[in-house]
């Protein structure tokens, strides 16, 4: 009886001790998904990119649009 009760005992100790790494694991696993997924957002090279977009600076339709809204016309 003493054998089965020290078996039990240390089963709920290791099933505790489980329990425990997994809650861990699950925080590392999540801040690194959440950092990772800022690190590549951030990356994006369109966020820094403060070129004007060929379109607009080419467009005849652009710069009347801008003469429209009294912008007059955007220098090259």
């Amino acid at each position: 009886m003493l054998d089965v009760t020290i078996y039990l005992e240390v089963e709920e100790d290791w099933k505790y001790v489980a329990m425990v790494l997994d809650r861990i694991f699950l925080w590392i696993f999540t801040l690194a998904c959440v950092f990772g997924t800022a690190l590549i957002i951030l990356q994006a090279p369109s966020l820094y990119d403060t070129t004007k977009p060929i379109d607009i600076k080419y467009s005849k339709i652009a710069k009347k649009k801008m003469m429209l809204m009294n912008m007059g016309p955007e220098e090259d």
